[in-house]
């Protein structure tokens, strides 16, 4: 009696041991698919977007241009397709009013049946130059002092300082401002704003 109950303990360890054994190779396989919330991928540009001619919803594509490597292994390998789409988009104005593009990352694309949907943000916002509106202002004023002196007249050249410093400064103001415009081959960083399960393949 003692034997059998002996052998059975020695059994149930030898099945607990193996199960114990698989569940932590399972979890550590898997564990290689899983990208945290939080996990940033440099992405490539194809085609163009802009903040003068694109529109909210217009979708792009976009190419991953770092692998990205998890425990030593590549799971994202360079040119994963990752699609995007435009969320706002402002054109420059007056006013030196410079434009505005938005977009949010959506589908993880492997291949033409497997993909996974994901919520990836700019790292950073895209931005254009934005123009000096205080060099137009110096540049009439010093132009109108000019005048002013080569007249021969110190009040002359007061009065010519001004009316040119107002002329630079409503220059500025009619000046309509830089847009955003990305180009093919442009590099930009997104940073995963939610889990995500990748499908196992043979990478």
């Amino acid at each position: 009696m003692s034997i059998k109950f002996g052998a059975a303990n020695v059994f149930a360890t030898l099945i607990l041991f193996f199960v114990s054994f698989y569940q932590l190779h399972a979890q550590s396989a898997e564990s290689i698919y899983r990208l945290p919330a939080g996990t940033r991928i440099k992405v490539r540009m194809e085609g163009d977007i802009g903040s003068k001619f694109s529109s909210v919803n217009d979708t792009f594509v976009t190419r991953i241009a770092l692998p990205v490597v998890v425990r030593g292994v590549t799971v994202l390998p360079v040119g994963t397709i990752i699609e995007g789409r435009v969320t706002m988009a402002q054109p420059a104005e007056l006013g030196s009013r410079n434009g505005r593009i938005d977009i949010r990352m959506e589908t993880l694309k492997f291949s033409e049946i497997v993909d996974r949907p994901i919520d990836g943000m700019l790292i950073r916002p895209f931005a254009a130059r934005r123009g000096s509106r205080l060099w137009p202002t110096v540049g009439g004023t010093i132009i109108g002092a000019a005048v002013g002196f080569a007249v021969g007249s110190i009040p002359g050249a007061a009065i010519g300082a001004g009316i040119g410093g107002g002329i630079g400064a409503g220059a500025s103001y009619t000046k309509r401002g830089s847009d955003i415009h990305l180009k093919e081959d442009d590099v930009f960083e997104i940073e995963l704003k939610k889990e995500v399960i990748l499908p196992v393949l043979d990478y």
